[in-house]
């Protein structure tokens, strides 16, 4: 017959191990990747407009031996770095449509990650769909991404993710006005992709969400 003791024993082990189990770990966007980056593309028929920006940060928080526990996470982009490759257009960008000295980032916030499977073994990318919500020009939305992960497992310091996600967004959903001298080369909606590295044994970036409007 067990012992009182040894019932309580047994409780504070079993509280112990569960306390440790399925629980995520922070994985921050590594600086030092040189593969972080943010496209915004518009294929409007008369022209290809392409503006990319390195300056992202932020964190994911998986588990990488359980895909059941759940993912979220939140990106932060500095619009005031996007280039286009014309300085004057990207000026006006900035100046007259995102309106950067308001509203000078962008973010993702991520809530929910659907498609890996129960088992994700290292080296091996997975297609997986990404749900969440996206802040731009003071409006934040409901987004849906398709995204690619794949997890390596470094002996040494722990974790590393690569993620390449793809959406679009249109420009009037976020009240966002397409230049009139470009009306007819930039496209109503944006081509967005995201490509990132991101580790666990890096110190994590705070990112503070902005209290927007949710549009429907």
């Amino acid at each position: 017959m067990m012992t009182k003791l040894s019932v309580i024993t047994g409780c504070l082990v079993l509280a112990v191990l569960l306390s440790g189990a399925g629980r995520a770990s922070e994985f921050s966007v590594d600086p030092a990747a040189g593969t972080d980056s943010v496209y915004f593309r518009s294929t409007a028929r008369l022209e290809f407009i392409e503006g990319k920006t390195g300056n992202l940060t932020g964190s994911l928080q998986f588990d990488p031996t359980n895909s059941a526990v759940p993912v979220s996470g939140v990106l932060q982009v500095d619009l005031r770095t996007l280039k286009t490759g014309i300085e004057t257009r990207d000026r006006h960008m900035r100046e007259r449509h995102l309106h950067t000295d308001k509203y000078p980032f962008a973010f993702f916030e991520l809530t929910q990650v659907r498609g890996l499977p129960g088992d994700i073994k290292p080296d091996t990318t997975y297609a997986a769909v990404a749900e969440g919500f996206f802040y731009i020009h003071g409006v934040k939305r409901a987004l849906t991404a398709n995204m690619k992960l794949t997890l390596y497992h470094e002996t040494e310091k722990g974790w590393k993710v690569d993620v390449r996600a793809s959406f679009s967004i249109k420009l009037d959903d976020y009240r966002i006005d397409r230049p009139k001298a470009l009306f007819l080369k930039l496209a109503e909606t944006l081509e967005v992709e995201v490509i990132l590295s991101a580790r666990n044994d890096l110190k994590a970036t705070a990112i503070l969400l902005p209290a927007w409007e949710l549009v429907p």
